[in-house]
């Protein structure tokens, strides 16, 4: 499975959202910005444009959509990562699907990853604990694919490599100022695919 075969990271990208997706996109430009405390569910709803009733017949409260902006897209990340892995016999194919689907995501919308640890402390212990768990089998998908391309490498040092990766493809919801999309899918992806597969020797 190619990555232009599985669904991109926010659901509403292609069709037109629904209230509870607009919702978790504002909600997840603000955390990525604002510390958990400073973002209020007045501003969430002004920038969506719904009214603070409006925020409530989809989420509980502020937590609640906090917890959703982090986990939905990592299950469609997650999910995407499986079935590319399970339908690609090819590592270097199934590798360069994976970052590409990766890029897009973070094209399409703030890094799960990065939204998660600024606002780490505004979980409930048991959803921190069970999103760490997603993002590190998330992790394990890609590492199950590196891992086979670098037998000059030792298992932590593949762990390693792959997690400075996912951290430079991060960076680019706050670097990307002036870079058109195209030129960040094509930039990035090279990157990281280089960075993924290069021997030492070469």
């Amino acid at each position: 499975m190619s990555a232009d075969q599985v669904p991109v990271a926010w659901p509403g990208a292609v069709r037109k959202r629904s209230r509870r997706e607009l919702l978790m996109e504002v909600a997840a430009d603000l955390f990525l910005h604002y510390p958990y405390d400073q973002v209020t569910v007045g501003m969430i709803c002004a920038k969506a444009g719904i009214s603070g009733p409006g925020l409530y017949r989809h989420f509980n409260n502020k937590q609640a959509l906090l917890i959703a902006v982090v986990e939905a897209p990592l299950d469609f990340l997650h999910d995407a990562a499986l079935a590319i892995a399970e339908s690609e016999p090819d590592s270097r194919a199934a590798l360069a699907a994976m970052v590409d689907f990766h890029v897009r995501s973070i094209i399409s919308g703030p890094p799960t990853t990065l939204i998660f640890l600024k606002n780490e402390l505004a979980f409930p212990e048991a959803d921190r604990r069970r999103i760490r768990r997603a993002m590190n089998l998330y992790a394990e998908e890609w590492i199950a694919v590196v891992a086979p391309l670098r037998p000059d490498l030792s298992d932590p040092e593949v762990r390693l490599l792959t997690q400075a990766v996912f951290s430079m493809l991060n960076s680019v919801a706050t670097l990307n100022k002036g870079v058109d999309r195209d030129s960040i899918l094509k930039t990035m992806s090279t990157a990281a695919v280089q960075a993924l597969t290069s021997t030492r020797a070469d």
